[in-house]
């Protein structure tokens, strides 16, 4: 995937998703804050609730309790020392601890009196031994208040398990009387309150909060069921802020709301877990996240299609940039406007460095629309325009043409691959002699060096004028700096660009006079004679000397080949022929070298190494230059080549021959019964016969006969009549003649040197 399309994908999404994402974390938080809210709320009503209803027991308590000692039965009896006779008195007290019994909340109701020692209870009426906790009546007789409630451990360490009642014991102590100076009570008024009807008081509307009431000492004597111990850590925060009515912190987890009874000095405790709190906002946090995922969703696929709509033109121009410019290695690597910028930084440096380039070329720019004027290849009009655009002189009354070739570079110290180097001097001289007002352009046009001139004057016999005095100060300057010989040849006078071609052509025709007036020249084509047709006059002895050369190459005599050469180049040239007439005869001289060579089973183009040999002779702008490249160039390769010819055709011959002598030396084999066969002259098999084997052909074929009557003798068989005859001997005297004569000895002797020897 186009690395800046997942960058486009990827920023859009994050430009939708963070407000979306932004806005479900705000909108969570706040309903968070929210419910947390609520739910501290709640627990603060719910424990005020809690507190005012406990209150209201132990207020309704305290009523009951001070409205019985202040009843006057109360009043007048608790301070008596009473027996078990004194029943209607007993009956009367037991009666008011009967009704205390009838408020909520009151479990049990002792009347003590200390001084007689006495005690109403429901029990009856008893010594004060009978009370459970008479350890505790002189801590109870000690405190300073005459009225105070205690919430202490109810369940002593020596108190059997199965007889423990609730934890804790929740206590109402009037001391009596009530209104007395000295501090020593005479009698005590207890109320128990039940510790189950006072936690299910706490139960209400507690679900999973947990309710607690501590006393004085910070000890929580009363909880909701199933409340778990208070921490240690909650129960320090609350000695720190004692102090505190009301209050609201978290500790370790959970949530704690706190009030205070200014009354009994009692704490009551809402402990809540924030987790539990949390568990709403839980489900508001999983709605919010499904359904920011839900709008993220939908979001993403319309970021994704709008994404590449939006990167289709970039993909449009990265893909042009990577048609026209080209892959890169760290293509893959770079997103596409890091390529596209590299591409167009490569493109406008190119640009600038082709704005250079142009700007240095603008003579080689030139160069070409003048090439293409002089070749007819671009209208007056077209010329005119880019003379403009280019900074071409601007033409002046007259125009002419001024064609210069090198007459030769013999008996200089240049050769010819140094001829295109020095055109290109002469070309700068050029530029730099001629005046700018004169000089439309020039350049280096098939071996010459064509200029354009251009003058006010009004006639033109002054522009011829003008043409040869800087054609003269070519020649000089061009003689003084290079050593060189060089004509040129002058148009006639034209007015118009569209005669440029002809103009051009008329140059390089005065320059082909220099056959007939030699070098170093100036010509006018007004000075020379045009003629329609050939000027070729034939001289007979043009026919043989051309035939001789093309004898003497068949031969590969390289000796005649060039003598015979230079007498046909001196024949024509004593003829005074035009240029043109003799390129026409050297062309026929061309084309018969050519059949040669063809005929021979070779092409004359391959011996050269050129395409076309023509062409390259067609170059040649000069007689000397024409003679010299036949010598150079043509006779040297194809004399070496007809003379392999000429050597493998002598091998072919004279394996023929001996062939033959082998195969017919018992037949009368002659030289000129080869000739016959082989289609040669005789004269002409003996002299390739003795040139290839070494003697001529007599002797060999004796040597060959002679060695097959050794073979016979040697065999024992043959008579020497019958080898004789075998060998086309007319007679066997004749035979022997011949074999003493080779050998040293006769047949016979030979014979029997032999059979010794075996």
């Amino acid at each position: 995937m186009p690395k800046y399309l997942v960058r486009l994908f990827v920023f859009t999404l994050l430009l939708v998703a963070v407000p979306v994402v932004a806005t479900g974390t705000i909108s969570y938080f706040i309903a968070k804050q929210d419910i947390e809210k609520k739910v501290n709320e709640g627990n603060e009503q719910i424990l005020l609730q809690n507190k005012m209803r406990i209150e209201q027991v132990f207020k309704n308590v305290e009523m009951g309790a001070v409205q019985y000692i202040n009843s006057p039965l109360a009043a007048s009896l608790y301070d008596r020392a009473l027996t078990a006779d004194d029943f209607q008195s007993i009956t009367a007290l037991s009666k008011g601890l009967y009704n205390l019994h009838s408020i909520a909340g009151v479990s049990d109701t002792y009347l003590i009196n200390l001084e007689h020692d006495w005690m109403i209870s429901e029990l009856g009426f008893t010594h004060t031994g009978n009370f459970p906790d008479r350890d505790r009546l002189s801590e109870y007789a000690l405190q300073g208040k005459k009225l105070f409630w205690l919430a202490t451990d109810a369940n002593r360490a020596d108190q059997p398990a199965d007889e423990r009642s609730d934890p804790y014991q929740i206590r109402l102590i009037v001391k009596l009387p009530m209104i007395a100076s000295s501090s020593q009570p005479k009698a005590v008024l207890i109320v128990d309150l039940s510790y189950s009807e006072l936690q299910q008081d706490l139960t209400q509307n507690t679900e999973w909060r947990n309710i607690y009431v501590l006393n004085r000492e910070r000890e929580p004597f009363l909880s909701s069921p199933g409340s778990p111990k208070i921490d240690e850590a909650v129960l320090t925060k609350l000695e720190a802020d004692a102090e505190t009515e009301a209050g609201y912190f978290e500790e370790q987890g959970q949530a704690v709301n706190v009030l205070r009874s200014d009354h009994h000095n009692w704490t009551y405790v809402s402990i809540v877990s924030i987790q539990e709190i949390t568990k709403q906002s839980r489900k508001i946090a999983f709605v919010t996240v499904n359904a920011c995922l839900i709008i993220f969703s939908v979001i993403a696929v319309f970021a994704y299609f709008g994404s590449r709509r939006m990167y289709e033109p970039i993909r449009r121009m990265f893909a042009i940039m990577q048609q026209f410019g080209g892959e890169s290695d760290d293509a893959g690597k770079k997103d596409e406007f890091a390529y596209i910028e590299e591409r167009l930084h490569i493109l406008f440096s190119a640009r600038k460095q082709l704005q250079q380039q142009l700007q240095g070329q603008r003579g080689q720019i030139k160069e070409f629309f003048l090439h293409k004027l002089f070749m007819g290849q671009m209208s007056e009009s077209e010329f005119i325009y880019k003379s403009g655009v280019y900074g071409f002189t601007d033409k002046s009354a007259s125009l002419a043409v001024l064609a210069l070739q090198i007459d030769t570079l013999q008996d200089t110290r240049y050769t010819e691959k140094d001829k295109e180097l020095l055109l290109f001097a002469i070309h700068n001289i050029i530029g730099e002699l001629i005046p700018p007002r004169n000089l439309i352009g020039s350049l280096l046009l098939d071996q010459s060096q064509v200029s354009l001139i251009t003058s006010d004057a009004g006639s033109p016999d002054e522009l011829k004028a003008l043409c040869h005095q800087l054609a003269g100060q070519v020649q000089r300057k061009v003689r003084e700096l290079l050593q060189l010989q060089v004509s040129i040849g002058i148009s006639r006078a034209f007015y118009r660009y569209a005669g440029t071609m002809n103009a051009y052509s008329e140059a390089l025709e005065a320059l082909k006079r220099r056959i007939s007036l030699g070098y170093h020249v100036i010509v006018s084509y007004d000075d020379i004679e045009s003629a329609s047709a050939s000027s070729i006059r034939p001289d007979a002895s043009w026919s043989y000397l051309e035939n001789s050369l093309i004898q003497a190459l068949q031969t590969g005599d390289e000796a005649s080949t060039f003598e015979h050469f230079d007498g046909y180049v001196e024949s024509i040239m004593g003829q005074g022929v035009q240029f043109n007439d003799f390129q026409i005869l050297m062309l026929e001289l061309i084309a018969r070298v050519y059949r040669l060579v063809q005929q021979q089973g070779g092409a004359l183009d391959s011996l050269l190494g050129t395409n076309s040999a023509v062409q390259q002779f067609l170059k040649l702008n000069t007689a000397a230059d024409i003679v010299s490249w036949f010598k150079t160039k043509l006779f040297p390769p194809t004399l070496s080549f007809l003379k392999e010819q000429i050597d493998s055709q002598y091998i072919g011959i004279a394996r023929q021959m001996v062939q033959m002598i082998h195969d017919a030396y018992d037949q009368d084999i002659t030289l000129e019964a080869c000739s016959e066969k082989l289609k040669f002259h005789p004269v002409y098999l003996s002299r390739v016969f003795k040139k290839e084997v070494g003697v001529t052909f007599s002797e060999y074929l004796t040597e060959y006969r002679i060695n097959m009557a050794k073979l016979w003798l040697k065999d024992g068989t043959m008579k020497i009549n019958e080898i004789a005859e075998r060998l086309s001997y007319t007679n066997a005297t004749g035979f022997i003649r011949t074999f003493r004569k080779m050998t040293g000895m006769t047949p016979g002797q030979y014979r029997e040197e032999h059979s010794k020897s075996s």
